[in-house]
């Protein structure tokens, strides 16, 4: 047989189980022989048949006997539950009187009560730990037992022939179940190992997704620093010829334009270091998406004076990748509010409908063309990559006088 250090999983309850079945079955049949039978005699013979019983009882339930016999605990509880039947009626034929020795022989030949039945136990186990290997030794030691049996009746012959026929059926019953116990394991193997080349494919798949949505979070990141430097360094540069130019005919023009110069600079150093910190803060993991979204109303509202209307239900619990989605096309719309709209007055809402998230937000501001954006601006499209990294779809409607709306859908 095939040797394994590993027990497949139930199949210690089981050996435990009929072990304690075999203890029940033998006290029972104690208990009935002293009120039925009292006067046959077999009375010690059940007793050494209870007392086999009780210590493979304690091998299985013994948590130390199986850590030291270690991988050779299967092989000898098989191999137990294999000879204890056959070694059960080779006895019976010299520890019984010649009475009931006749009886045992008549319900063998029956198929009543044999003690052989318990022969399917150690069979099944064999082919479920084992395999093919586990089946074949199982059944030729099987094959082997039931001919020395044959041998050891073969002076009686007036039951050597239902012996033998019941000995046939028996075998080829054991042999069918067996079979189809092997065939179920191995459809369940074959089943778990799909299952875990499936569980390996999403696992490098959901780490190929992470990379990429990493990946476009930097390109994203690049636009948006590229964005705010590119403008502040062009407004600086033209700020500075300026003053250059009038620190002669005008220079307290220049100054202004110095000053002009200083307050670009350090508006353009917040949007940095504003940029730099939404990256690094883990709002979502700190409050939650919901939370998060209310914090960042607040801490607007006390920056710019705003009136916020910010309705955020409670949503449950969504993808990592949707809720930073979400929070992320929220943070850039506030912020692209805070610095062009000039709003007195902006709605932020979060709603689930159907299965559908819903974030809008909308605000009362100067408003925009969009089809007059200048090139490099990249607020809007990286919110619309994110929406489209989750399935779903940014809406913006602007007009030059009559605010923003920003609308995220998307199905969770």
């Amino acid at each position: 047989m095939r040797q394994s250090n590993e027990i497949v999983a139930g199949l210690l309850d089981i050996l435990r189980q009929v072990a304690w079945v075999r203890t029940a079955l033998i006290g029972f049949g104690i208990i009935l022989y002293v009120i039925f039978a009292p006067g046959l005699g077999g009375l010690p013979f059940m007793l050494l048949l209870a007392g086999e019983r009780v210590l493979f009882g304690a091998l299985v339930a013994w948590d130390r006997a199986r850590a030291k016999l270690g991988a050779a605990f299967l092989p000898v509880a098989i191999a137990w539950l294999l000879i204890a039947p056959v070694a059960e009626l080779i006895l019976s034929l010299f520890a019984l009187d010649e009475n009931l020795r006749t009886l045992g022989a008549q319900v063998d030949v029956l198929g009543i009560s044999s003690p052989l039945i318990w022969l399917v136990v150690p069979v099944v186990l064999a082919a479920w730990q084992y395999g093919w290997r586990g089946l074949r030794a199982t059944f030729s030691a099987l094959v082997g037992a039931h001919i020395a049996l044959g041998i050891a009746l073969w002076s009686n012959t007036q039951f050597i022939a239902g012996f033998i026929l019941n000995s046939a059926g028996r075998l080829a019953m054991l042999a069918i179940l067996a079979y189809l116990v092997l065939l179920l394991v191995q459809a369940q193997q074959k089943d778990h190992a799909a299952l875990e080349q499936a569980n390996r494919q999403l696992a490098q798949r959901a780490t190929t997704a992470a990379q990429l949505a990493e990946s476009r979070e930097r390109n994203r990141m690049a636009r948006e620093l590229h964005d705010i430097l590119a403008h502040s360094l062009t407004a600086l540069s033209i700020q500075l010829q300026a003053a250059s130019k009038l620190i002669d005919p005008d220079p307290g023009a220049a100054k202004e334009q110095l000053r002009e110069a200083h307050l670009t600079t350090r508006t353009s150093a917040n949007e940095v270091r504003r940029a730099i910190q939404a990256l690094r803060a883990t709002p979502l993991q700190d409050l939650g998406l919901a939370e998060a979204l209310r914090e960042l109303c607040r801490a607007q509202a006390e920056r710019t004076g705003a009136q916020f209307d910010c309705t955020v239900a409670d949503v449950p619990a969504l993808d990592p990748l949707t809720e930073q989605t979400v929070y992320r096309i929220a943070s850039e719309a506030l912020a692209n509010v805070e610095k062009h709209a000039a709003a007195t007055q902006v709605t932020v809402k979060l709603e689930m409908r159907a299965q559908t998230l819903r974030l809008t937000i909308q605000d009362d501001g100067a408003g925009f063309d969009a089809e007059k954006i200048p090139a490099g601006h990249y607020g809007l499209l990286g919110m619309t990559e994110r929406a489209r990294d989750i399935g779903g779809e940014l809406r913006v409607t602007s007009g030059a006088r009559g605010g923003t709306r920003v609308e995220l859908e998307a199905a969770i």
